[in-house]
């Protein structure tokens, strides 16, 4: 795990592991956690800027993958249903997927993911972004276009973020290394279809 206290982007951190890895293999950063405290560069789809302060869980999982690049896409839905799943059975948060990355609680927009494929020769990663709004200053929130909410103002209890992260890595892992093995979507497809919104 790495854990840093300010960066630009997370997933552009990942991306520097896999770019830097050696020709040997030694230091294949195949499941690393990269989390920040706070991004100055988070970004969303369209490169999108993602405002990423203090009060968040910002993080990236660097995943070695057989799949190919087009299969990325489906990564994304698997991490959001492992995140709004989560919230679901351990916190009670009536939480959906907004197709295709967003994750929202009624109106209010509280998380969303950026999953990115890369190559280094013959190895193909995916990096797995996500930020989660958990107890950001509302002043931050309060400029923002989709009606920005903490998880902490849905649950109205303490989260403990070190908790949340387990939870949504446990079922995010269980879900991708069967996808990653077999290249059946539409089996775990049949779970997201259920909380997701278009």
């Amino acid at each position: 795990m790495v854990h840093l206290s300010l960066t630009g982007s997370t997933n552009d951190h990942a991306a520097g592991l896999v770019e830097s890895l050696d020709v040997s293999g030694t230091d294949d950063p195949h499941g690393t956690l990269i989390i920040a405290d706070e991004q100055t560069g988070g970004r969303g789809r369209f490169n999108r800027d993602w405002i990423s302060p203090p009060g968040g869980l910002w993080f990236s999982l660097i995943c070695r993958t057989a799949l190919s690049i087009e299969k990325v896409p489906a990564v994304t839905l698997i991490a959001a249903f492992a995140a709004a799943d989560t919230l679901i059975c351990e916190y009670d948060i009536d939480a959906h997927i907004k197709w295709p990355n967003d994750l929202y609680c009624g109106g209010s927009k509280f998380g969303g993911i950026l999953s990115e494929g890369k190559q280094f020769k013959d190895l193909r990663y995916i990096i797995m972004g996500m930020g989660l709004n958990i107890d950001i200053d509302r002043k931050y929130l309060d400029r923002l276009e989709n009606s920005a909410v903490n998880i902490q103002e849905l649950t109205r209890k303490k989260i403990i973020q070190e908790s949340l992260l387990a939870h949504i890595l446990k079922k995010f892992e269980d879900m991708y290394l069967y996808y990653d093995d077999s290249g059946d979507f539409g089996s775990i497809f049949k779970n997201i279809g259920g909380i997701l919104r278009y």
